[in-house]
């Protein structure tokens, strides 16, 4: 009998600003939807006259949402350090939840560009989170292959099973000094 993998539903917090970024976003969300995770989404998810402030605030506190992507990048972390716009609110609402809870693993930050100099755009309340880098063509696929993997629970790297002491230790005298 076969094993069913179910992934966990998801929040993709994003910057509308950034031209292409809508599009990169969508990709990815089409992508995981297709790879069979369950993905929520404002493009797909709120309508015309909707309050975007109490969708997003829903979205993130949705408790059978369990993973928010969070896409990072010089605009989004601008506005989130500076609490500006739909991000500033996100922000506020994930921030308590992240410094409340150290050892979360709901927020995962998602490195969409990085600076000239190699440095990775990610806000102040998600740094020193480990994160996923799809920053660059090569970056994406191995990015996406974590983030699949960590969406269904299937990490790359499993700890083996704790074996036993070698056999020479049983028979070793103890030594005097």
């Amino acid at each position: 009998m076969s094993e069913e993998l179910r992934a966990d539903k998801v929040f993709i917090s994003y910057s509308w600003a950034m031209p292409g970024r809508e599009d990169w976003v969508l990709d990815i969300a089409t992508r995981l939807t297709n790879d069979g995770v369950h993905v929520v989404l404002d493009k797909w998810d709120s309508a015309e006259g909707q309050n975007l402030n109490a969708f997003m605030q829903r979205s993130v506190n949705d408790p059978t949402i369990k993973k928010v992507l969070v896409i990072c990048d010089e605009i989004y972390t601008k506005k989130a350090d500076g609490f500006e716009g739909g991000v500033g609110t996100e922000t506020v609402i994930i921030s308590d939840e992240v410094y409340r809870d150290v050892e979360q693993t709901k927020f995962i930050p998602i490195i969409a560009e990085r600076g000239a100099n190699g440095e990775e755009y990610i806000p102040t309340y998600l740094k020193g989170t480990k994160y996923i880098d799809m920053s660059s063509a090569q970056q994406y696929e191995e990015g996406y292959e974590r983030l699949i993997r960590n969406l269904y629970h299937k990490p790359e790297y499993v700890r083996p099973e704790l074996g036993k002491a070698p056999a020479h230790l049983l028979t070793d005298k103890k030594r005097r000094i």
